[in-house]
């Protein structure tokens, strides 16, 4: 059966006898060594409606195993997984962000979705949990791609798949989707429209667009331009205001037919962990007041909007 399309089937069998294809990682001999001694599991049951949870059985000395490789894939930004005993708890709880998407009622079912920037399939496999036909994630980090494989080695699922590509860099030309998500990604874009133009693209004709993204107040007109890092990221470049964003979209001949509340980021959301040791939201914001950055802009707040083309 053909995953989504044959243009997808054509450029995902590039990465079938080569996981990396042509990248160039002095990483990639560890990874591969690791997926490759990853012990399998039996009779295994999986809960993607609850979380991603993947269950089946193995011995004691496998369990031991499976917890010590998949610790050496850190660090784990967004998740959290459980496989068997093993509790990978990621620095991102993402399963409140997706209980948010989850409040607009957005129909999944048997629909056809790119993830871009699909960190390690977390929220991909989230999507199949509501009954998505197949989702393609797209994800050019290799840490967070080797996350997938070591996840699904376990899971086993076709219907989700990921390239360790970008979607400027792919130039899919004949692959349309129901559903394109972009989440955590506009305000890292040097050009947001060209962003925003390269998603469009890939929706079929009725097929709506999700945008995830931080939202400055107001009071900035259009838009936040740190001119440097912004909550201890590097890489910002333009934080949209919701007015600022809706003109965005409205440029691009897209609407927003639906939006989520404007959600603060929170130390229960994000923090630093033993699968994620490095620093955290904690130091990101001011001790003593965490509604700003350390750099002394309004602290992160996070919203949902559903666009669709306009006619």
């Amino acid at each position: 059966m053909t995953f989504i399309s044959l243009e997808c089937e054509n450029i995902l069998s590039l990465y079938e006898k080569n996981l990396y294809g042509e990248k160039k990682d002095k990483r990639i001999k560890n990874w591969l060594n690791l997926l490759s001694e990853l012990p399998e599991l039996n009779n295994v049951k999986n809960d993607l409606i609850s979380g991603v949870n993947i269950f089946g059985k193995c011995s004691q000395s496998e369990e031991e195993v499976i917890d010590s490789l998949l610790f050496e894939f850190l660090p784990w930004r967004k998740g959290p997984f459980t496989v068997n005993s093993t509790l990978i708890d990621s620095e991102w709880r993402s399963n409140l962000k997706w209980d948010r998407f989850l409040d607009l009622k957005l129909d999944l079912r048997n629909k056809t979705i790119l993830d871009v920037g699909s960190g390690n399939g977390y929220y991909a496999f989230r999507m199949l949990g509501q009954q998505a036909g197949a989702i393609l994630c797209l994800e050019p980090n290799l840490t967070h791609y080797s996350q997938f494989l070591a996840i699904n080695h376990f899971l086993k699922t076709n219907k989700v798949r990921m390239l360790p590509e970008r979607i400027e860099d792919l130039n899919l030309r004949e692959t349309h989707f129901d559903l394109v998500f972009s989440m955590g990604l506009l305000y890292h874009q040097r050009d947001p429209s060209m962003h925003v133009r390269s998603l469009k693209r890939a929706m079929k004709k009725k097929g709506k667009l999700i945008i995830e993204t931080i939202i400055a107040p107001s009071n900035y007109g259009n838009y936040l331009q740190p001119k440097g890092p912004y909550a201890s990221m590097p890489n910002v470049y333009y934080v949209h205001t919701d007015k600022g964003f809706r003109e965005l979209i409205e440029n691009e001949n897209l609407s927003v037919i639906d939006s989520s509340e404007e959600t603060k980021t929170t130390f229960r959301e994000q923090r630093q962990t033993r699968w994620m040791p490095f620093k955290s939201y904690e130091s990101a914001v001011l001790k003593d007041n965490h509604d700003l950055t350390v750099e002394n802009f309004p602290a992160p707040k996070r919203k949902f909007y559903i666009l669709e083309g306009r006619n």
